[in-house]
């Protein structure tokens, strides 16, 4: 047998030889052999090559494209959308007149839900029973603010000072059937707290003579009373005009008294905060109040009497679940804090839900953070958890501040009260829109309370259970009116759909566009591959080195090499040499 010539066919080494009896992959030309090369060749050449220029095309165009896309959805449009945010997070007409503009006359409407306690028993309370508390209310009433005699600090060019002009006004179709007209029997406020005031602060013999006016002017413990005239009317208290003049002692500046007498139609403050202007976590901040930088009410130098925060109504935007929102208030006079408890759902906004935690009232004597706010050194002369004493910013009365219905507070201030307090009902919260720091909707909540003691020297308080009594609680709330809802809604459509287009709008073009490219890259850039079978020219071409290979997406199917047989090729023979 002759040896079979060997031969490079298009890279790959080919048998030549016209003694070869195989015709699966045969092709007799002039009586000699060729053996092609294998179909799986072919296949993996394209393979190789295909997986080699797909690699390239990725590289060069795909992976560009998708950072460019990751690059504007989820660093570049973000950060201006951030710094437009910002920009417009200031207190001035020029810069956001729109906001400027609410923050004077607020579009939000206010409410003040005041329940007043009855005393059912006052008999009995008088002579050291329980109390027998029934609550009335709510009296509805609409509240206005309004900022007036704004001044602009020229020193520093990002304070600016104001006064607040409250305005109150019943609302009855809110209010229901609750109406002003309603008797109320309360404790005698003002001679409650004057008969515990002279006999527990004032020195002999001042407060010998100060008891001896109360007496003569033969004060009842307990008053029935309008609730018009308890709340904002108020009423003359003419024993304590006497005791002024001749002991020197002030209880009520005007001597007249009501829970809320002198807050309606007045203003409040002056104010001094920051216009963010500077520092964008400034907006809105309190600098001084009543021209001071810090309150003077609590222990000296203490934490107590700094003011921090915000009125409640301003807070600078991109709010985090870690922050701690700050407040003052000035009926409490003390700043308060509040801190995310959950996610929360206002008519399809979503936003976070702040809370004053229990913290914020604790026991002045249990840790240091809040012993500032008893200025007592005896531990026993302090309140317990959940009241503030509010005497040293009240002209000494003994009035304490709590939650409603003493929610969070010492157990001992609920079962002498009778109470049941309902977080859902009786807890403070402020729901914010974190992007922007918009207010959704609050609810400030607070209790006016009696420190309570005996009083040997006057008959009907000596008897009296010493206790933390319940006099009024208010709920002065707010949130987004219709208007106002829509027009923050579209805003924050807006901002959502900047976000959905940087991010997957982009990202989805970006995919399309590098497969598009990828796909016409390899189809302009096909496998050259040498078919299964070639034609006669085609062979002969081949074989006298005419012509090299020009294959074009010529790699035939298995399944069609019979058809290209019977069309294309010359017929097999069977050629067998020695």
């Amino acid at each position: 047998m002759t040896k079979s010539p060997k031969k490079e066919y298009f890279g790959v080494v080919q048998d030549v030889s016209p003694n070869l009896t195989k015709v699966d992959d045969l092709v007799i030309y002039n009586g000699t052999t060729y053996q092609h090369p294998p179909l799986s060749a072919c296949k993996d050449s394209m393979k190789k090559r295909g997986l080699k220029q797909t690699s390239i095309v990725i590289v060069l165009v795909a992976l560009p494209l998708l950072f460019l896309a990751v690059s504007l959805g989820w660093i570049i449009v973000p950060c201006i959308i951030r710094h437009e945010i910002l920009k417009k997070a200031v207190i001035s007409p020029e810069v956001n007149p729109e906001l400027y503009s609410a923050w004077i006359h607020p579009p939000v409407p206010v409410y003040l839900k005041v329940y007043l306690f009855n005393i059912s028993n006052p008999k009995e309370f008088q002579n050291g029973s329980k109390p027998k508390l029934l609550e009335m209310g709510p009296y509805i009433f609409r509240e206005n603010r309004t900022k007036v005699n704004i001044h602009h600090d020229d020193a520093t060019n990002d304070a600016i000072t104001y006064e607040e002009h409250i305005t109150y006004h019943f609302e009855q179709r809110l209010s229901g059937n609750a109406k002003l007209e309603d008797k109320i029997t309360i404790i005698n406020v003002p001679f409650a707290a004057a008969a515990i005031k002279i006999a527990h602060d004032l020195p002999w013999p001042m407060n010998d003579l100060a008891q001896m006016i109360l007496i003569n002017y033969k004060e009842s413990l307990f008053i029935e009373k309008t609730v018009e005239e308890a709340l904002f009317k108020g009423w003359k208290v003419p024993f304590l005009e006497k005791i002024e003049q001749d002991v020197g002692f002030t209880l009520i500046p005007s001597n007249e008294f009501g829970f809320f007498v002198g807050q309606n139609d007045t203003e409040q403050g002056p104010y001094t905060v920051s216009r963010g202007s500077e520092d964008k976590s400034s907006l809105g901040v309190i600098l001084k109040f009543k021209n001071q930088s810090e309150l003077d009410f609590w222990t000296k130098s203490s934490t107590c009497n700094q003011i921090q925060g915000t009125d409640g109504t301003i807070f600078s935007p991109f709010v985090q679940k870690s922050t701690v929102l700050r407040l003052f208030n000035p009926e409490l006079c003390r700043s308060v804090y509040l801190t995310y408890t959950a996610d929360t759902d206002f008519e399809g906004i979503r936003g976070y839900r702040f809370t004053a935690p229990a913290s914020v009232m604790k026991d002045p004597t249990e840790g240091d953070e809040n012993r500032c706010f008893c200025i007592y050194d005896d531990d026993e002369k302090c309140l317990k958890q959940g009241a503030l004493d509010l005497g040293p910013c009240r002209e000494g009365a003994p009035i304490a501040m709590s939650t409603p219905h003493f929610l969070d507070a010492n157990a001992e201030y609920i079962e002498n009260s009778g109470l049941v307090p309902h977080r859902h009902k009786h807890e403070t919260f402020l729901d914010i829109e974190p992007t922007t720091g918009i207010i959704l909707q609050a609810s400030k909540k607070i209790q006016v309370n009696l420190i309570l003691k005996r009083v040997n020297g006057i008959s009907s308080m000596s008897r009296v259970p010493e206790m933390l009594l319940p006099l009024v609680w208010a709920d002065e709330c707010a949130s987004l009116d219709a208007e106002s809802k829509g027009k923050f809604q579209s805003a924050l459509f807006y901002l959502w759909l900047a976000d959905f287009i940087s991010k997957w709008v982009l990202l989805a073009i970006a995919l399309i566009v590098s497969l598009l490219l990828i796909t016409r890259k390899l189809r302009r850039k096909g496998v050259s591959l040498p078919p299964l079978f070639m034609s006669k020219k085609e062979n002969s071409n081949v074989l006298s080195g005419t012509k090299g290979c020009e294959y074009k997406n010529s790699c035939v199917r298995e399944d069609d090499t019979s058809e290209v047989f019977a069309s294309q090729q010359v017929p097999l023979q069977e050629n067998h040499s020695s």
